[in-house]
Order: C-alpha cells, then structure tokens, then sequence
C-alpha cells in the first residue's frame, strides 16, 4: 500500500455511554461515499504469482439491491491472495489499548456449497477486519509479499483480525444465484494501542483460497473502539 491516507476522527466515548446504561459508541462507514479515504493493497503472493485484476471500485448494487458499494476484486494466480483496503483514525488517546468491534454489511452473489478451483468460490474465500496501531502495508519475506499485521492464513484468524465470514450467499443454485445482502461482525482476539501520537487504522479485506477472481462488495459498517 502506498501513498498517504486522509485521517479520519474518532472520538471513544464508549465508557461515558456504558455508564448512561448502552448507547450507540460505533463510528458509522459508508464505504462508497468515502471511497477516496480507502486505500487498496494486496498481499500473500510472489513476483511471479503478482495477482491481476486488482481494483477499488464505486460500484452500483446489482438488482434488486439499490445504492452503491466499494468493491474489492483481484484474480488468485497462487492459492493464496489477501485484498484489503485501510484507512487512518486520529483522535484516539496516545498509547491507550482498545477493543475492536466491526459490523458490516456485504453484497453476497456467489452461491455457497459448489465447487471452484483450489477452493470454493464462496467459502474458500474469508472476509476478515481489523484495527492496529499502525499502518496496514505488504511487506517482503523472502520471495514472498506478506501483509504487516497477523491476520492469519485463509480461513484462520490471527491476533490482529477479525474472521467476519466468507463470500458465500444463502443460495445454493450454481448456476445463478440473486444477490443479497449479508451482514457479518466479530471483535478483535487482542486490543488496539493507539500509537503516540493518537492514531490507528482501519482495514477489511478477502483471504482467498479460491485460485480465480474474487470480488469483495462493501455497502457500510461501524467500527468500535472500547476503551480498555
């Protein structure tokens, strides 16, 4: 991932609203309408297997869903490929630690249950989020470009990401399938710090095992920080 991200505030007000008995803490994503904060990046493969089709992309909903989406894609050479997209938070409290909570909503149109190559098309293909103190960036291990924070392998979870699901629909026709929307969420195995100088960064992306195209349709989320 290159270049600089536009920052995004965030005030935590989590422990004021527990003591109020609840409330809403959670930082509301719209994801087409903020496409231009949202930086693209990949990782999982070598110089020779370098994916190709990678795009972010606005994109309009596909029928009978309405509104626009950002849309993640990249074509697996390899049997492994990560596709994220990050952005930076500011106004967090220097150094503090953070539970991660994210919600969201997807756009599922690949059936679940059929057969792909390497991988299912829709299960072999894991959606997964996170939060940490520093930027989400690919970063060379050998002859490999492996992403910075431990988000796991595929299916697996790491200590840094949360395993929301996987690209799979409700239907299970092959053939043709209705898009829809599906809503997934989970928080993080360990805390966000905050690095000094109050920032973080936000990222949701697919873990592939699916060795084609992919494409990843995000419509909007809430991303909370629980201060610990």
């Amino acid at each position: 991932m290159h270049g600089t991200l536009r920052p995004l505030a965030l005030v935590a007000v989590a422990a004021a609203l527990v003591a109020c008995g609840g409330g809403d803490d959670g930082l509301a994503v719209g994801f087409a309408a903020e496409a231009s904060q949202w930086q693209l990046g990949s990782a999982d493969y070598s110089d020779d297997t370098a994916p190709s089709e990678l795009s972010q992309t606005v994109v309009a909903l596909p029928a009978p869903l309405a509104g626009q989406g950002l849309r993640l894609a990249g074509h697996n050479h390899s049997d492994d490929l990560f596709v994220f997209t990050a952005r930076r938070i500011d106004g967090l409290q220097p150094g503090a630690r953070y539970r991660v909570r994210w919600a969201l909503r997807m756009v599922a149109t690949v059936p679940g249950g059929c057969i792909g190559v390497g991988g299912a098309p829709g299960e072999g293909v894991t959606v997964k989020a996170g939060a940490a103190g520093r930027a989400p960036a690919r970063v060379r291990e050998g002859a490999e470009w492996r992403f910075n924070l431990d988000k796991g392998d595929q299916t697996q979870g790491g200590s840094e990401s949360i395993v929301l699901g996987n690209l799979s629909s409700s239907g299970r026709d092959c053939v043709a399938v209705p898009p829809e929307l599906k809503p997934l969420s989970g928080v993080q195995p360990t805390p966000l710090v905050a690095a000094a100088d109050g920032s973080a960064w936000a990222w949701v992306g697919f873990d592939s095992g699916y060795e084609a195209a992919s494409e990843l349709i995000l419509v909007d989320g809430r991303l909370t920080l629980e201060p610990l």
